[in-house]
């Protein structure tokens, strides 16, 4: 078996800048604007192959009061979650197509082939608690809250949860906060803690646990901005949850290997004197008629007209709703998977979203005794945004 050189922090962000670039110019940010890009890298062990697999691009998140009861709206649209749930329809159709994953019909699962593994890479630290620089010294965290309050300048670009009382985006480390969202606070998890989560439970999400035999980890996390700080996405991704008491034999904390490059220059990347694109962009590596390359605007599918958009036509692929129906159609295809899950073929058209997540029972258990022991704060959403079935708008 042979192991060769894994990608470099350059050859992970050479693959997503050539993918944007070769993308079309509608949607990307235009003159004197801005965005994030993240993208998520595959890299074959036994051959030393990589190629691109999902790449994100964005900067918005929608507040509470836009939430939609039908998983037909994406809240989240920051580049790191754009590029992760790009990455999930890319998994939803290689389970279908069987190359990364084999069936196993001893464990009843999908087994992902063992020299395969994922790098993530973005051109901006994560939003949250990897902006804060913890320096120890209490007198210079008070000056440079004041300072922060006196120049309105925000570093985290995430609020607290806790202490509203005093100001919600002082820099206070190792705590969870929330994306600000424009005016409205949103439910949605910054994304140094959104990450955090991922490095336990895995990238997979519960549908998708469900289905394959271990969590999805990223081997890598890698970052090309002026403005990242080891030391800081350390503590922000593994290291403010160390000696905390949780054992479990699928889900770990994981220690993935985190670089910077400095060097490296994202075209668009974040200038004061420019403005955040409006706009999302989601790829994923999956065939051409199946339209892997979308645009969001609050977090629907742009073009849509007016009459479709609180309609299943508005939705953009990586919606939750479009999910819901991935994961239907694979238990519809392959029927061990419903014997599995001990559903009745006859269930499907009529199953909520909800009811088919809490069929990961391990991955439930272990989210919620994870949550105790290291997201105690994060927010949860109104059970009735996620009651929808298959057939939404009936």
């Amino acid at each position: 078996m042979c192991d060769k050189n894994k990608p470099s922090v350059q050859d992970i962000a050479e693959l997503c800048f050539e993918k944007f670039e070769s993308l079309p110019k509608t949607g990307k940010p235009t003159e004197n604007q801005w965005t994030i890009l993240a993208g998520i890298v595959e890299f074959n062990r036994q051959t030393g192959s990589s190629q691109l697999v999902a790449l994100g691009c964005g900067t918005k998140c929608i507040g509470q009061s836009k939430l939609c009861s039908q998983g037909l709206i994406v809240n989240d649209s920051h580049a790191e979650v754009l590029a992760r749930r790009s990455f999930l329809r890319f998994l939803y159709e290689e389970l279908k197509q069987e190359r990364i994953f084999h069936w196993n019909s001893e464990l009843k699962s999908y087994v992902m082939d063992e020299h395969v593994e994922f790098h993530f890479l973005s051109t901006q630290t994560p939003c949250g608690d990897a902006c804060i620089l913890d320096d120890g010294d209490p007198e210079e965290q008070a000056k440079r809250q004041r300072f922060d309050k006196e120049s309105e300048i925000i570093y985290t670009g995430a609020k607290l949860i806790s202490d509203l009382n005093y100001d919600p985006m002082r820099q206070t480390p190792g705590v969870l906060r929330t994306k600000p969202g424009r005016g409205e606070r949103t439910l949605s998890m910054s994304c140094s803690d959104k990450i955090a989560r991922w490095n336990v439970m895995g990238v997979q999400g519960a549908l998708l646990d469900s289905l394959i035999s271990k969590p999805i980890y990223f081997n890598s996390l890698n970052f090309c901005c002026d403005d990242a700080q080891l030391e800081s996405l350390e503590r922000a991704i593994y290291k403010r949850w160390e000696g905390r008491s949780f054992k479990h034999y699928r889900f770990q904390l994981q220690k993935p290997q985190i670089r910077i490059d400095c060097g490296i220059k994202f075209e668009f990347a974040q200038r004061p004197d420019w403005q955040p694109s409006p706009n999302g962009l989601v790829w994923s590596k999956i065939s051409d008629d199946l339209r892997p390359y979308e645009i969001s605007v609050n977090g629907k599918r742009q073009g849509v007209t007016k009459k479709k958009l609180n309609t299943h036509q508005a939705a953009l692929a990586i919606s939750k709703y479009n999910f819901f129906l991935n994961f239907l159609d694979l238990l519809k295809s392959k029927t061990l998977l419903c014997e599995m899950l001990d559903i009745n073929l006859s269930d499907l058209d009529h199953i909520t979203y909800s009811s088919c997540k809490d069929l990961a029972k391990e991955y439930q258990l272990a989210w919620r005794h994870i949550k105790d022991q290291y997201f105690l704060q994060w927010t949860k959403k109104p059970n009735e945004l996620l009651n929808f079935t298959s057939n939404p708008n009936k």
